[in-house]
Order: C-alpha cells, then structure tokens, then sequence
C-alpha cells in the first residue's frame, strides 16, 4: 500500500459485499467454515494539529486488512480501488452477525482472547515515502455491509536539514508508553490494554530489500499511540560517525487520538554527544540519549571524567556498548527514592535479549587504585511492588555483558527500604545468558533496609540476584566488605549473593573480603536455608556450576540470631535447596562462623566449601584434577543453643542418595566452645562432612583436628563424616589423618577415626584409614612447644571413641560385608585407664536394643580390617602433659582381641577376647605400615 504516495494517514475506506454462505450449525465440536467475502472500507481522514495537514490514504495492489470473524484472523487483499481512497477487499471467513477489521493486516493478531494491533517500536520508511504504514493503526466493525475504520494512532512530524541522519527516537521524558501491542475491544469501539514500549525509531531505506541508510532531507512522522507526554518528551537523532544531538521539549504534552505535534527541524545545533566522550558535559549529555544506542552502537570515554560531585540520574536503558577504555568515572552520587533500579546505567539490555555491553570502565576512583571518598550508590526507595535492584548496573538484562569494570563506590540500601531488594558493587541483578566478566569490586556494600524477613533479600560483592537460566559470572573478584544489617536478607556471597534459576555457572572467581551478618533476626519462607552466606555465592539454584572458586576472606556472624530461623555458612557455597549443582576444584582458607559475645541461637550447617545442601549435590576435584580444598578454621567461641552441624568441606548434606563428596582435602581446624547454656547443645563436626544422610563420600581427606572444648557440648565427630543419626550410603576409599578430640565435652559424646557413628545395615565403609590420634586431651591449645594436635591436658570423662567408628548401632538386617579393607593407624588416648571402657581399636561400643541382634561382621576373610602394629593406648595426667603412660600396643592378638570393642560392650567380651560370632564377629589383620600401604 502506499508505494508511490508521498505523505500518508489513516482514512482506510471499506465498503463489503457478501457472498453466498454455507450454513454452520450451532455446535462448538464444528470448525466454522469459511467462505468468500468482499469487503469495502470508507475511513477517517486525520485530523489536524498545529501545522500538520494529511490528505486521505490511498491504496495500492499490495494492500490488506485483517478480518476478525469472532474466532480467527483473516486477511483479506485489496481488489479495486489502487489509488484511490476507497477500495473493495476480498477474502475468506465464516459468517458471523459482526465483524472487526485491524488495519493494515500485518500488524495484528488473535490470541485466543483478544483482537490485537501492534504499532512497532522501530518504524523504516521507504523511498519516496514519509511514514511507516504499519504504525498506522486504524479498526473498524459492522454488522450490516460497510466496515468505517477510525485512526487509532498519533503523529509526530519532524524535519531533517542535514544528510548525515540515521535514525531519529522518540520518548517521553517520563518513560510513557507510546508502542507495542494494544487490544481492540470491538464490541466497545476502543483500544485497551497496556503495552510496553516506551520509544519509537525512525529509519530509513532507500529500496525495501536495501540497507539503512541516512535521510535525505525533508519532513517525517512517527505513529505512536495517543498519550499525554507530562514532563514533555525528547527526540534524539543519531549521525553516521555515531555521535547524537538531540531535541527536547521539557512541558506537558498531549497528543490525542488521530492528532499530532509539529518537531519542526531538529538535527541543527551542535553535536552534543560525540561517539567518545572527553567531557563530563559530554557524558552528563550522553546520559539523556543514552536510550536511543542499538544493540552494536559504541560510544566510547576518550578520557577520565570528573563529575565533581554531580547528582547522576540512572540511564533509563541502555541497548548499545559503552566502551570505557580503561578509563575512570568519579565522583558522583546516585540515588533517586522514586525508582527500584539504580546504578549508572539502571537497565542495561532489555527482555527481548538486546545484547548491551559495558566494559573497561573504572567507577569511583581517581587513581584507579583507591576511591574517592565521594562517590556513593544508595537504594532508597520506600515501597515497591517488585524487587528493588543498586549496583553500577542496576539490572543486567538478559544477554547483556558487563565486563572487566571495576568498582571502587560504595553500594547500600537505605534503611527507609521496606521492599524486596538485592544489591551489589557490579549488578544488582541478571538475566537471562547474562555475563559478568573479569569484574572487580573494591567497595563495601551494605544494606541497612527494613523490609520484613520474609523477603529472601540478597547482598552480594559482584552480583546480587538472579532468577534467570544461564546467567555466568567468570574471572571476577570481590574486595570489599560485605555485610548485612536488615532483617529480610535470606542470602550473602562474596561474589554472587543468591542464585534461583537454572544453569548458572560461577567461574575462577575469588572472595577476598569480610562477609558480616550483621542482622538482629534473620530468616525467609524458605526452610532450612533461612540465611545463607557463602564466601563465594549465598544460595545457588538449579544445576549452578561453581568451577576453581577461592574465598580469602572471613565469614562472620556479630549478633544474636533469631531461634525460629536456620541459618548455613560456607566457605564457598552457603547452601542450595535445588538439584544438580556442582561445586569444582574449589578453595578456601579463610576462618568462618565466628561469633563473640554473642548468642548464636539458631539451627547452623557450616562448611569449609559448603554450608548445607538439602538437593543432589556433587563436590569434586576440577577437569584439571584441582582438588576441592579447606584450610580456614571453623571457630565457634561461645553462645550456641541449638545443634550444630561443621564438616571441613561440607556442614550438612540431607536425603540426598546420588550426592557425592569426593577428591576434596581439609586441612582446617574445627573448633567448638563455650556454649553458655546449662543445656546440652549437639555438636556434629566431621573432618569432610558434619552430617550427611545417604550420598557418597569417597577418594577424600582430612588432615585437621576437631575438638569439642565445653562440658556442655556433646560431640559426634568423624575424621571423614560426623552427626548422630545422619547415615551416608558410601564411605570409599578416604582417609583421615587429622587428631580427633572431645575434650571437656559430655561424656554422652562419640568420636571415631572415619565415622562417629555407623548405621551398618545403611552405610558401606571400604578402604578407608584413619591416622589421626582419637584423644580426651586437649589439642587445640600450642603451649609449652607442643606440636599442635598432640594432647596439652586430658579430661577424665568417659565417651563412645574408636579408631573407625565412635559407636556403631544394632543392624536392622544380618550385615556380613559393610566394612571392609578398612586400616588403622592410630593412638587412643584417655586420662586413666578407669576411663577407657568406651574405648576400641575398630568402635568404642556397638549398640544393642535386643539380646538377640542380627548379626554384624567386620571384615570378611579375603578383605579384612587391618590394624597397624604400631597403633597403641596411651595415658596421660589432667594437667600435665609430659606425663604419659603407654599403654597396650596392637602388636600381638591377644592385645587386639581385648580392644576391639570398649569393655562394656554387652555383644563382646573384652576380657576373654570373644563373642557370639552369630552377633557380631570381626576378621582383621595385623600389618605393618608398609604392609597397609601407608608408608
């Protein structure tokens, strides 16, 4: 239509005949048949406005409108009428008592609920012509013969002097909606619905096959829907070299339906916005056309820019790439109470997956190595219906990139925040395949916000939060401090504070700063992850991948916690409820869970790599054989009143049967003390696991101590796996060569070599070893020149130890193979000989409810345990340590016989060295070291 018109509007004419029709029966099971139609159209001619002057359209043979028959769309051609403003179109559709028509045809659609007309959001002119007929939108009904179509867009004309024009964008100052797709309410005569674009772009070709090219110069118009611009509106026209100039009108207008507004010329003046940008005028001006760069349109900083102090208003959106060459923005500030997104740029990218860019800019710093003391992001608003988002980009939309930016300016939420927010030094937030790469956050980021502790709020170093698939964040790195002073923050991470969607990959990443819960009472909806704080991510969803990350830095909790809430720290990962997730070749090495002073009253699943995992799980070595490693110490000091759960690796992984922990190394201390309670408080420590239910443990090792320092702690502790009654599926092939202490803890505590308990008729233990030392002495203390992990003191107190297991329970079922190839190297050691009754050199005692137990066989005769020929009892005085009195040496089997269970074991006699060998039995070896391959 319309290709040799010069100016054109909406004034389609209709005029319609019918055919003759088949009848179609009154039956929904019945497709309506369709039948040749012919339709004519008389139309509106546009009205006029300031000095703009329309004739009527006139049609060409390529012409169509959309024919709704009340349930499908049909398109019916023009077949005389070329060239005039009246013409008869003719088409298939079932009979129906009304119609409705959307003009032109290409630009509506039918979706099941609604007639609807899109007027496009870049509009290219053609030739010889002045406008793009798709954004003119004119609909009509009838029930008789004649469809009379009304305009239902407005026009804004505009002038272009020069030849170097591109394209021209318009958008309202206040963000109206003036694109997209509206519904036609046929049985009302009007448009509804909310639509959702907010600028409209002209281009222009010379043909229809050819590329965009410049203007030539002459008078244009853009459709847009009928909207009243209250803070005016702006038109932004982009040049060939790519730099922009611009045209604002800053006053109320109102375009109404089939109305328009004169722009007169607008690409004279000067240039405002060059393709680099050497100026903070320059860049204040990029700002305000910032809207109008495409996906691939760069502007780039030629220079570093001082803002000096400027109050920067948030880019609205950004489409295209900003290219900081390494250069630094400073001294600003940014904070607007009206909007939930804040950063530099407050949207960089868009839903539709436009692929924005930012990268290689410096913020907040004038040297590029510390700030400037001035510069600040606060998020301040109030109340908001959705998630608020602050960082220096507020939400990186999806496929966007922000990559090698470094941030040196502080990133808050204000404690007038009642809303749902996350908030970080690079994005607050991702979408979609978005990418932050090679980032660095040197600045603090903290949220004082007061919304409630429902809201699974997020504070993170180089991303907040995303619930979108696929999101990665590669290479980047946290400095700052971290921390949290508001009640509804479920998730804090060193680099990522929280992960719900699917996908994510979490890539050689390193966490170097504090990370501080610094709230009164924490929690969310969620269950078992109440608060979760990672040094390298809080929360992780669906099948994240967290591959060679490293967190330096520490891990603290400053105040009391609430009771009713749960809450999971990790070195590495804080926790995952979700499945699929992979933790790989990762490390930490920083001290964690520290609380002082204060009382620490929550359920805790604390972890050298990861705090708690209630979905299947894998920790494991790199692709390159990198070993997921633990050397930061778990030091609780005082004040907890509930059970606690610490593994060197993992705190606590739950119900889990195909989760698995494997090639991973601790060497870190773990340490509990002082819980200032007159209760009992249950302590589950394991060198690689605090507790794990089902799942596999294998090919790992532990080469720190646990000690349990309180009379008031009970202790279950595992060189590999620890926990009461949290039963893994497979112990293979592991090793603990790490001291194991319940000193001054209950005497109700049990400590074993591999396991602190063995369910035998649920967990198979093969090949595993235990070198570490299983004490009642106190080896956390370095005095006199010991070594550290040998005894200083010992406590006169009887518990369950073993050099495997602390206790092992009745089976439910005979179990003849569960344990097997398993070797011992290890001292046992008590106060007195009076205390070791609890004592054995495989278990300390094997719990019975019935006289007549299954039966329960260590070894088996061709893979039996093995007990090295040097492990040995050992005795020592309270106070003095040079004091130690040898004891038995597992060197003869009478020896063995009498220790491999404690004496008071009701399935064995220790004495005689015998027992109902259709209850429990043993087949063990005595080897040298060499012989046991530990040598």
């Amino acid at each position: 239509m319309k290709k040799y018109f010069i100016i054109l509007t909406m004034a389609l004419a209709a005029s319609a005949l019918f055919s003759c029709t088949k009848e179609v029966k009154d039956d929904s099971s019945v497709v309506p048949v369709k039948v040749p139609m012919q339709f004519s159209a008389e139309g509106e001619e546009f009205g006029t406005k300031a000095d703009i002057v329309f004739p009527n359209i006139v049609w060409d043979d390529a012409d169509a409108i959309a024919v709704f028959d009340g349930t499908d769309v049909n398109e019916f051609t023009l077949t005389s009428g070329a060239g005039t403003v009246s013409g008869d179109f003719s088409g298939e559709a079932a009979q129906a008592d009304l119609y409705a028509a959307i003009a032109p045809y290409s630009q509506a659609s039918y979706t099941g609920d609604a007639f609807k007309a899109k007027i496009p959001s870049t509009q290219t002119i053609v030739g010889a012509h002045k406008v793009d007929d798709k954004g003119l939108i004119s609909t009509a009904k009838t029930t008789g013969s004649t469809l009379n179509f009304s305009n239902q867009f407005a026009l804004v004309k505009v002038n272009i002097s020069r030849s170097d024009v591109v394209s021209v964008l318009l958008k309202g100052n206040n963000s109206e909606i003036i694109c997209g797709t509206k519904h036609y309410d046929y049985e009302n005569d009007e448009m509804t619905g909310s639509p959702e674009g907010t600028n409209v772009r002209i281009v222009y070709k010379a043909t229809s096959e050819g590329e965009n090219t410049v203007f030539p110069a002459g008078d244009y118009y853009m459709a847009i829907w009928p909207t009243t611009f209250s803070g005016g509106y702006t038109l932004i026209m982009t040049l060939s070299d790519g730099s922009r100039t611009a045209k604002w009108v800053n006053s109320e207008r109102e375009l109404g339906r089939n109305g328009g507004q004169n722009m007169g010329t607008v690409d004279t003046g000067s240039t405002f916005v060059p393709s680099t940008i050497t100026t903070a005028a320059q860049l204040k001006m990029w700002r305000r056309v910032a809207e109008d760069y495409v996906e691939g349109e760069e502007v780039k900083l030629g220079a570093d820019i001082d803002l000096e102090g400027f109050a920067w208003t948030p880019v609205y959106s950004f489409y295209g790439i900003f290219n900081g060459q390494d250069h630094k923005i400073y001294n600003f500030t940014i904070d607007n109470p009206s909007d939930n997104r804040i950063g530099f740029i407050r949207t960089l990218g868009s839903s539709s997956g436009q692929a924005a860019v930012l990268k290689n800019v410096i913020f907040g710093s004038e040297d590029g190595l510390s700030p400037d003391g001035s510069s600040s992001i606060a998020l301040s608003v109030e109340s908001s219906s959705s998630w608020a988002y602050a960082g220096i980009v507020g939400y990186a939309h999806k496929n966007s990139r922000v990559l090698n930016v470094k941030n040196f300016v502080p990133v808050s939420a204000a404690a007038s925040v009642t809303t749902k927010h996350a908030v970080a030094g690079i994005a607050g937030a991702a979408g979609e395949a978005a990418v932050i790469e090679s980032c660095i956050n040197y600045a603090d980021i903290t949220s004082n916000a007061a919304c409630s502790s429902t809201e699974d709020s997020a504070v993170g170093g180089v991303l907040g939060s995303t619930g979108s698939s696929d999101v990665q964040v590669l290479s980047c790195t946290n400095e700052g401090t971290i921390e949290n002073k508001c009640v509804g923050v479920s998730c804090i991470g060193g680099v990522v504070a929280k992960s719900s969607g699917t996908g994510m990959l979490v890539d050689e990443c390193v966490n170097e700063g504090a990370i501080k819960n610094s709230a009164a009472s924490v929690g969310s909806t969620k269950g078992n992850w109440d608060i979760s704080v990672g040094g390298v991510i809080g929360f992780m969803g669906n099948t994240t991948t967290v591959n060679k990350c490293s967190n330096n830095g520490r891990l603290y909790n400053t105040v009391t916690t609430n009771s009713d809430y749960d809450v999971c720290f990790g070195g590495v990962v804080g926790a995952t409820t979700k499945n699929g997730c992979v933790i790989k070749g990762c490390s930490n090495t920083a001290e964690f869970m520290y609380a002082d002073k204060t009382a620490f009253t929550s359920w805790l699943a604390a972890g050298g790599i990861l705090g708690y995992s209630r979905g299947v799980i894998t920790i494991t070595r790199a692709d390159d054989g990198t070993r997921t490693t633990n050397t930061g110490q778990f030091f609780q000091r005082r004040n907890h009143t509930k059970a606690f759960y610490v593994g060197g690796i993992a705190g606590y992984i739950e119900k889990q049967a195909t989760s698995v922990v494997e090639y991973c190394t601790n060497y870190g201390r773990i340490i509990g003390s002082d819980p200032q309670t007159t209760d009992k408080v249950n302590f589950h420590g394991g060198g690689i696991c605090g507790g794990v239910s089902t799942g596999i443990v294998r090919e790992c090792i532990n080469e720190g101590f646990l000690i349990a320092r309180d009379a008031n702690l009970i202790a279950w502790f595992g060189g590999i796996a620890g926990a009461k009654d949290k039963y893994a599926t497979s112990i293979l092939n592991c090793v603990n060569n790490g001291a194991i202490s319940g000193y001054n803890s209950s005497g109700s505590s049990s400590i074993g070599g591999i396991l602190a308990v063995l369910q035998p008729d649920q967990t198979t233990v093969r090949n595993c070893t235990n070198n570490g030392l299983i004490t009642t002495g106190n080896i956390y203390t370095n005095a006199s020149g010991n070594t550290p992990g040998e005894p200083v003191s010992f406590q006169n107190k009887d518990y369950y130890k073993g050099g495997l297991f602390g206790y092992v329970n009745a089976p439910k079922a005979d179990v003849t193979d569960n344990v097997t190839g398993c070797v011992i190297n290890c001292t046992l050691s008590n106060q007195t000989v009076g205390k070791d009754n609890y004592s054995g050199i495989i278990t300390g005692q094997t719990k019975s409810t019935t006289s007549t137990a299954y039966k329960l066989v260590f070894g088996t005769p061709s893979d039996p345990v093995m007990i090295v020929n040097s492990s040995h009892f050992e005795y020592g005085t309270g106070s003095n340590p040079a004091t130690i009195t040898p004891g038995d040496v597992m060197n003869t089997d009478a020896n063995v016989k009498k220790w491999l269970m404690g004496s008071t074991s009701k399935l064995y006699d220790a004495t005689y060295g015998s027992s109902n060998t259709d209850i429990v039995d043993f087949h063990y070896s005595i080897v040298t070291a060499a012989a046991a391959g530990i040598e």
